[in-house]
């Protein structure tokens, strides 16, 4: 799989680990599926879940061409906790695609397309729509790939319009550095991988942008008989005064967390 489509699964927070049988290496066309169990399922710093488990899983296609296509789902509460739902919200279910490839044989690889964030339910009509679309734009080179991520829509993640001053979020982006490397090599480990990764979010317009923040995250990723189990630990520099879904006092969005996880790609 590409590197930068692995940068875009981790803004997810799903590892993806391509596993193809041999005769699927042999056609243009190649479908895998992954299924993760989270601890908890954080989303850019931020928890999706308040400190419950996470059940993930997705499907992607991939052409020869760097055509791809992909779909991925996760149980969430954060819409509820922040009390911006009518009904339903218990569900993120992403849609995504886009083209991916190499710059000749230098090894630099390139990947551009677009990530459909969908939260099914009744949201309050004081709220700002949760679903959102990013455009987003990649490049890498070895184990470290930047990947940059643009709000198309009007709202995002319940930024927007209805706060008041009639700005929209519109704007908003995303950039991410990650370093991805396979550190059992000096360990004589095989299938062992580290992660280290920073990204900023900042959220368009005026009544949006004190909401913007800066995330970081480290793992350890262990493959054993094609299952990953790894952790991550995260952190955030959010304010909590201002952090905008907030469950209650002892539970901040933007807390460090630590998550573990065991997932596999089939």
């Amino acid at each position: 799989m590409n590197k930068l489509k692995m940068a875009l699964m981790a803004a997810l927070a799903l590892p993806s680990f391509s596993v193809l049988a041999e005769e699927e290496a042999k056609s243009d066309h190649s479908v895998s599926y992954n299924v993760g169990l989270f601890s908890e399922y954080i989303f850019r710093g931020y928890t999706q879940t308040h400190n419950d488990p996470a059940l993930q899983g997705g499907v992607d296609y991939e052409h020869s061409s760097g055509i791809y296509l992909g779909l991925w789902a996760s149980n969430i509460s954060w819409i509820s906790d922040a009390g911006a739902s009518n009904s339903g919200h218990s569900a993120e279910i992403d849609v995504y695609g886009g083209y991916a490839g190499e710059f000749g044989d230098t090894g630099i690889t390139y990947d551009l397309g677009f990530l459909q964030y969908f939260y099914p339910g009744d949201m309050k009509s004081t709220a700002p729509a949760a679903n959102t679309l990013e455009l987003y734009a990649g490049i890498g080179y070895k184990d470290l790939t930047f990947t940059y991520y643009e709000v198309v829509s009007k709202d995002a993640w319940t930024a927007g319009k209805a706060q008041g001053s009639g700005d929209d979020a519109n704007g908003s982006f995303y950039a991410t550095l990650d370093f991805e490397h396979d550190v059992g090599q000096y360990l004589n480990v095989s299938g062992l991988t580290a992660t280290v990764h920073v990204g900023h979010q900042n959220f368009a317009g005026a009544a949006n942008n004190d909401y913007s923040y800066t995330d970081w995250l480290v793992g350890i990723d262990k493959e054993w008989k094609g299952v990953n189990v790894g952790v991550n630990f995260i952190t955030t520099n959010i304010d909590n005064n201002t952090a905008f879904f907030v469950k209650d006092e002892s539970n901040r969005p933007g807390e460090d967390r630590v998550v573990g996880y065991v997932s596999k790609t089939f």
